[in-house]
This record gives structure tokens, C-alpha cells and sequence, in this order.
């Protein structure tokens, strides 16, 4: 692969003394050197986690670009690596998701009687991710990767009179606002977007340093709706999958019931979801008074 050349941008960026970082420079760094330390295992494929801490990372990186950019010195540049970053996580998610739907299938598999019927779908899935699996490595041996990370070893830097809190503040403060628009039965895709907000408000609430209390009660809300999220995906995505093979009635019967199995999952998500969104709410009045 031919040298990959900096970007003018980067040329005249001056080098920073780790002492004066950001809390913003703080962050990127350090979810780049996950992205870079994850590389190799997942590459090999030799370790699902390393595949999900680098996603998460990824994930992370871009939320924080995204809620910080416009308090950056380069609101463009910041920016211009939120979508790069979107571009390494659609990779990365290909991947993923398809580790993730395959390991909750045999699982749930395991106590249905008609497991065999669902073989063809299982290989179908195995088929997708091995292809995943390929784009991917294409990906981390491409220019625009290349040069990604090496953008990234001098992060953008907020503004003068800005600090990492107050964006914090602000993701919070979204999220609080976004609440009351959710009626007594939001939709999944209402769900959905409520928990992309807790993410951000999350993510950037832990680059701030918030307190456990807080973080944890993040987190809490963030699997209940992540859980609500998953079972929406799994039933389109055994819906679609079943469309696509040669199945037999027992595995109709089978998709079936890994049907019913993830309204009972969307069910139980949407019975507890609003007492964690409370707790949460309490902690980010403690938190950010």
C-alpha cells in the first residue's frame, strides 16, 4: 500500500503538549488508541469483543465530534471526522450485528424442538458476515482509514472559553427536552431516537467526568432501550431472512416463535423503560445543578 500523505489541514497543526489537552483532545485520543489496539484481533476475527470495543469506540468518537464540532476551533474539520467516523462504523456494524444476531439465535435456539429447521437461515447469516468480514478488511487497508487515524493523533480542539462540560451540559439538557414529546405508547422508531439521545448525552457526559451515579444510570436506560431496539431488528431481520430460503414448516414454525420471543423482549423493555428514564433524570439533577 502506498504512503498515505497528511491532509493540508493537518501540515501546519502545531504539536500539543499532553498537559494542556482538552478535555475534547482527551477523549479522541484515547478511543483512537482503542480503535488502534482492536485492529489486529479483529482482522484475525479471533475475538468478538475486540470487534465490539472497537465499534463502541468508534461510536464514541463520533458522538463526541458531533456534540463538540461546533465549539472547535474547526467546526468543518470536526465535522468532515464525524463522517469518516460514520463510514468506519457502518463497516464495523456490518460485522456486528451479524455476530450478535447469530449468537442470540443459537442461543434461543437451543430450546426450540425445530432448531435443525433453522440450519439454511443460520448459513445464510454466516454467508453475510464472512462477506462483512472481507469489505471490512478492505476497509482498514484503505487511504481514507489511513489517513482517519492519522487525523486523529491531533484531535480538534475546543474553542477558547469552552470546556467539555458544557457540552455535556448540553447533550443532557437535550435529552431532558426530548422526553415529553414521547406519548404513553411511542412508537419503536421513537424509542429508538430517545436512545440515541441517552447515548450522546451519555458519551459525552463520560468524556466530562460525570459522577458513577450518572453514568450508570445512563447506561441502564441505554440497554432497555437497546434490548427494545434489538428485538425490533431481530423480528424484521428473521422476517427477511426466512424470505430468502428454502425453509420448510418447521422452520416457518420456528421463525414463529423467535417471533413472539422478541415481542416478549419489546414488551418487558417498554414495561420498565420510563422508571430507569426517572432515575436518570434524578441523577442528572444532582449532576448538572
Amino acid at each position: 500500500m502506498r504512503r498515505v500523505n497528511a491532509p493540508p489541514a493537518l501540515r501546519p497543526l502545531p504539536s500539543v503538549d499532553r498537559d494542556e489537552e482538552d478535555g475534547l483532545e482527551r477523549a479522541v485520543r484515547l478511543d483512537r488508541r482503542e480503535i488502534v489496539e482492536c485492529q489486529a484481533g479483529v482482522l484475525r476475527g479471533a475475538d468478538p469483543e475486540l470487534l465490539h470495543r472497537q465499534r463502541v469506540a468508534t461510536r464514541r468518537l463520533r458522538s463526541l465530534l458531533r456534540s463538540a464540532g461546533p465549539l472547535t476551533s474547526d467546526p468543518k474539520r470536526a465535522h468532515r471526522l464525524a463522517e469518516d467516523l460514520r463510514w468506519l462504523g457502518r463497516a464495523l456494524g456490518a460485522v456486528r450485528d451479524r455476530d450478535v444476531l447469530i449468537d442470540y439465535l443459537v442461543d434461543e435456539l437451543t430450546r426450540l424442538e425445530e432448531a435443525a429447521a433453522f440450519g439454511a437461515v443460520l448459513e445464510l447469516i454466516d454467508s453475510e458476515r464472512q462477506e462483512a468480514r472481507r469489505e471490512l478488511a478492505s476497509v482498514f487497508a484503505s487511504e481514507r482509514y489511513q489517513t482517519l487515524l492519522q487525523e486523529l493523533e491531533q484531535p480538534p480542539r475546543l474553542r477558547a472559553g469552552e470546556d467539555i462540560r458544557s457540552v455535556a451540559l448540553s447533550e443532557h439538557e437535550r435529552m431532558v427536552e426530548a422526553f415529553p414529546a414521547l406519548d404513553d405508547d411511542p412508537s419503536d422508531g421513537e424509542l429508538h431516537e430517545f436512545r440515541i439521545q441517552v447515548k450522546r448525552a451519555r458519551y459525552a457526559a463520560g468524556a466530562a467526568g460525570a459522577s458513577e451515579r450518572y453514568m450508570e444510570r445512563a447506561r441502564a436506560l441505554q440497554d432497555i432501550l437497546g434490548e427494545h431496539q434489538d428485538a425490533a431488528v431481530a423480528e424484521n431481520d428473521i422476517r427477511d431472512l426466512l424470505s430468502r430460503v428454502r425453509g420448510t414448516g418447521r422452520t416457518a414454525l420456528a421463525a414463529g416463535r423467535l417471533i413472539e420471543r422478541q415481542r416478549i423482549r419489546r414488551s418487558e423493555a417498554r414495561r420498565v423503560w420510563r422508571k430507569a428514564w426517572k432515575r436518570l433524570r434524578r441523577a442528572g439533577d444532582r449532576e448538572w445543578r
